[in-house]
């Protein structure tokens, strides 16, 4: 909880500034960037979180700014689907180096939302680096004799720490039907929103990729987790800003479901990822119906796009359970996760 409240002065900061200026799309934009910091401040990489997120936001910045130069579709769902191939491979090795490669994968999807020549792509870039480079540092003078200590990040040795990760993945890099599958219903998924103009259509990459988990099971759980969980946020932020359309209540509400959403995303594996899914959602409507869009089309976006991703995600996990049974029994093998 301590961990949480030590991210929320970044997000006040940057809003605070878009609002002081006028800018509060170029705020959301940073937020972008300050965000993914926040919910993977528990993790560590190296023995330390500052290490860690110092390489998110580094991957963020590049991909914001390449997905913003991907004018082509084709280039974009390319680009997307070696994202999950990538995710695929990587997180059955390292959850943590997995994620970080998830999180890139977002900002190529959102980015890739907004493209333009390369003024702009490195304008883009440059503000989400600038939310996440606020977000570290506040996090690390919050948390001086922690983890997030700015000294530690002097001691990087990214030779070494390349060395050792290549050193002990290499034995279990795999092609496995997960990987087939999750690279197939990225594709499929993104052209379809394309092909039936879903607005805000990244929502479905990520969902994707968020719901694809290593474990069959885990996977079918969070499906209609975050559908369910997206539908009731959705519903809980129209209902509020009917009720309560003032823009104070509606930032004290957005602060608060982000204080909840970041507390909750530290111990996802005790907690319930419906009640995450709800406040991440109520969390992302708020915050894009303060930049002055719409709120009820925000929400309506957001439920279609997540509705779609999720079924591709299901698709592809049953697909990848079908071959992979398929295959054992072909090979006489007896144990098919192993194939998984």
């Amino acid at each position: 909880m301590r961990l949480a409240l030590c991210c929320l002065p970044a997000i006040l900061l940057i809003f605070g500034f878009g609002l002081g200026t006028d800018h509060l799309r170029e705020a959301s934009v940073m937020a972008s960037g300050a965000l993914p910091l926040a919910f993977g401040a528990s993790k560590t990489w190296e023995g330390s979180s500052a290490k860690l997120l110092l390489v998110t936001l580094l991957g963020l910045g590049l991909f914001a700014f390449l997905g913003a130069l991907a004018h082509s579709l084709v280039l974009f769902v390319s680009g997307a689907m070696l994202f999950a191939a990538g995710y695929a491979v990587i997180s059955g090795i390292n959850g943590t180096a997995g994620w970080v490669v998830q999180q890139s994968a977002i900002a190529w999807m959102i980015s890739g939302y907004f493209p333009g020549d390369i003024t702009h792509a490195a304008s883009r870039a440059g503000l989400v680096m600038l939310g996440g480079a606020v977000q570290l540092t506040l996090i690390c003078l919050l948390l001086r004799n922690g983890d997030f200590r700015l000294q530690s990040l002097s001691r990087l040795s990214w030779r070494s720490a390349l060395r050792r990760l290549r050193q002990t993945s290499r034995p279990r890099i795999h092609l496995r039907w997960s990987v087939v599958f999750a690279v197939v219903a990225m594709g499929a998924a993104l052209v379809t929103v394309q092909h039936f103009s879903v607005k805000n259509g990244y929502w479905t990459g990520m969902t994707l990729l968020l719901c694809l988990r290593n474990h069959f099971r885990e996977t079918l759980l969070r499906v209609p987790a975050r559908t369910l969980g997206t539908l009731s946020g959705c519903l809980a932020a129209g209902i509020l800003t009917h009720l309560l359309p003032q823009p104070g209540v509606l930032a004290a509400a957005f602060l608060l479901s982000a204080y909840v959403a970041f507390t909750l995303s530290y111990r996802l594996a005790n907690g319930s990822y419906f009640v995450f899914t709800f406040f991440v959602t109520l969390m992302v409507v708020l915050m894009i119906s303060l930049t002055g869009l719409v709120q009820g089309n925000v929400a309506e976006d957001r439920l279609l796009a997540t509705a779609i991703g999720s079924g591709f995600a299901l698709a592809a996990i049953m697909l990848t359970r079908l071959a992979a049974a398929v295959q054992a029994k072909l090979t006489g093998t007896a144990d098919f996760e192993t194939l998984y």
